[in-house]
Order: C-alpha cells, then sequence, then structure tokens
C-alpha cells in the first residue's frame, strides 16, 4: 500500500513482511502463541510449555522457528539506499517505454529528497513543505542544485514497489516522472518503523558555468549559420559583457561599451535564458540576416526566486 501526496489515508498499513508479531509454535499439538510485550501465557498453558522446553527436540524445534522467522525478515528488508537506485532505474525503464530521455542521477537532489523525507517521518506528515521549511525549490537551490524548471512526488508505503506503483498510477505523480523536460532526479527514502517516507525531485539542469554557458552560445550561433550556409561570424567573448551580465543589468544599451568601433553599425540584446539553444527569436533572425561581421558576448548565472535560475546574457551583433 502506498499514499501519494494528495491523498489522505487514515487506518495502519497493512504488515510488510511475515513474523512479525503473528508466529505461533505447535507444541504437542496444541497452538500456543509467544510471549507478547506486557502479556504472559495464559496459567493453563504455562505447565505444557515448561514441561515441553525440557525436551530437548522442542527446544530445538523454538530456536529453529525463531531462526527462520529472523532470516525471513532480514530477507524482506532492503536497505533504503537500494529502494532509492531501484526507483530511479525503474523511472528511467518507464520513460524509455515512451522514448523519454533517461535522466542523470544528481547526489545533491538525492540529499534534499532524503532530508525532506527525514522531516516528513519525523512530523508524521505527508507534504511538500512541513513546518518551519522553505517551499521544495529552496529546498533544492540550499544544497547545490542549478536547475530552470523542478517538480517533487512525495509519498509513504511499505515497499519500494508500492512507492513506484503508487506515483504511477497517479496522473499529475506520472506526468512528473514521465516529463521530457527534466534531465536529472534524486530520490531520498527513509524507513520510520514499518513505512517508507519517500521523495523523488526532478529537475532542468542548467548546462554549466558562465564560462561554458558562453561557448556553448558561441557554438549555437555557429551551428544556426552553418546550416543555412552563411559565412561564420567572428565571436568574442568579453568580461565587460559578463559583468554587466552579472550585475543584473536589464538594458540593452549595456551592450554597446563592447562595440569595437563606434562607427560600426550594431544590434545588442539582453535576455535571459536557461539554454543556449533557446534563444530569442528577434536575435535569430539578426543573426540570419548578417552578411559577414563579428559579436561580443557575456553571460552570467542569474539566480531567480523561490530557488530557481537562469543565465542572463548581452549579445552585441556588428559589421
Amino acid at each position: 500500500m502506498t499514499v501519494p501526496e494528495g491523498l489522505s489515508h487514515s487506518g495502519n498499513p497493512e504488515p510488510s513482511f511475515v513474523c512479525r508479531g503473528q508466529s505461533r509454535i505447535e507444541v504437542f499439538g496444541k497452538a500456543l502463541s509467544p510471549r507478547r510485550r506486557g502479556r504472559s501465557f495464559p496459567e493453563a498453558d504455562s505447565d505444557i510449555m515448561k514441561t515441553a522446553l525440557m525436551r530437548p527436540s522442542v527446544r530445538v524445534f523454538l530456536v529453529l522457528a525463531m531462526l527462520s522467522c529472523a532470516v525471513l525478515r532480514a530477507q524482506n528488508v532492503t536497505s533504503t539506499t537500494e529502494m532509492e537506485r531501484q526507483v530511479f532505474e525503474w523511472t528511467n525503464q518507464e520513460r524509455a517505454k515512451i522514448s523519454a530521455p533517461p535522466l542523470k542521477w544528481s547526489d545533491r537532489l538525492a540529499v534534499a529528497a532524503r532530508l525532506h523525507s527525514d522531516e516528513m517521518a519525523q512530523h508524521k506528515d505527508l507534504s511538500h513543505q512541513v513546518q518551519g521549511e522553505p517551499v521544495f525549490t529552496e529546498r533544492l537551490a540550499e544544497r547545490g542544485a542549478r536547475f530552470s524548471a523542478a517538480a517533487e512526488n512525495v509519498g509513504y508505503g511499505d515497499e519500494a514497489e508500492d512507492l513506484q506503483s503508487g506515483w504511477m498510477h497517479s496522473p499529475p505523480h506520472r506526468a512528473n516522472l514521465l516529463n521530457p523536460a527534466y534531465t536529472e532526479m534524486g530520490v531520498g527514502i527513509v524507513r520510520s518503523g514499518d513505512r517508507l517516507w519517500a521523495t523523488e525531485d526532478f529537475a532542468t539542469a542548467l548546462q554549466g558555468s558562465s564560462d561554458e554557458f558562453e561557448q556553448a552560445l558561441v557554438r549555437e550561433i555557429s551551428t544556426r549559420r552553418t546550416a543555412r550556409k552563411l559565412a561564420p561570424l567572428k565571436a568574442t567573448v568579453s568580461p565587460a559583457l559578463r559583468q554587466a551580465a552579472c550585475s543584473g543589468e536589464t538594458s540593452p544599451k549595456a551592450a554597446y561599451a563592447a562595440l569595437p568601433n563606434r562607427n560600426m553599425h550594431a544590434y545588442a540584446f539582453n535576455f535571459t535564458t536557461p539554454k543556449a539553444d533557446e534563444l530569442p527569436q528577434v536575435l535569430v533572425n539578426r543573426v540570419l540576416e548578417l552578411p559577414g561581421g563579428g559579436y561580443s558576448l557575456g553571460a552570467c548565472f542569474s539566480p531567480g526566486s523561490g530557488g530557481m535560475a537562469t543565465y542572463r546574457a548581452l549579445v552585441l551583433l556588428y559589421q
């Protein structure tokens, strides 16, 4: 049994393995319940038990019964770390069925997920925001995750299979699992008694450092011109434009500081984007219209509200 976030649940979960307070031992054809906390065997049964325990064969039977129960219990318990990886693998198997790209495992998301699962277990509260916690995107950012989009599923159940099945049979949770826009995933499972509290976080990760993003922009512009059989433009990465981007400047006029010659005809752009291949259409049009020339650019990682993030870029085309 599993309960995903958004569904209420009352009552106790079913036992997830046998032998938990339910074993019975046959002694001379009489069923005797094992001793339970705060309760002794009835007097009518105590003499039979004492007599039975004096016989070696019965002592061996009882020891074997207890050992077999312990072994059975151990065989049915999987470490939560293994469960987390199982859920991750199952999710990519489901994504493969619809040709969605596989997710990469993120240690940062996994740490955030485990911490949240622990909070839910301690408070016995199935929620995306336990009392005293920030919103989930801020929780992810606090662990060092850098992303432009994110989603989260939470739930509790007896086994990892139950959790996965519950999420897959719930349309909104299934949509998060299979969304092709997400690139990374982290899973955190915490055991509290016989219940597993679980969180899985998904994110569209940013492409890297500001340097890496600038180089990705250069490659993207080159690729678009090559596809149109246009001559390459000379690219210059400008520290001044990166500084302007990092300052949070939103005006395209700031880009004119990188113009090599004041008499040159130029077009300035200032925009935000999480991916180098998602450029403003007006910039793409200008890139493809220029017969030749060059451009300067600078970009900077730009934290957004609620833990979300993107890049700010300034581009100056000239001829």
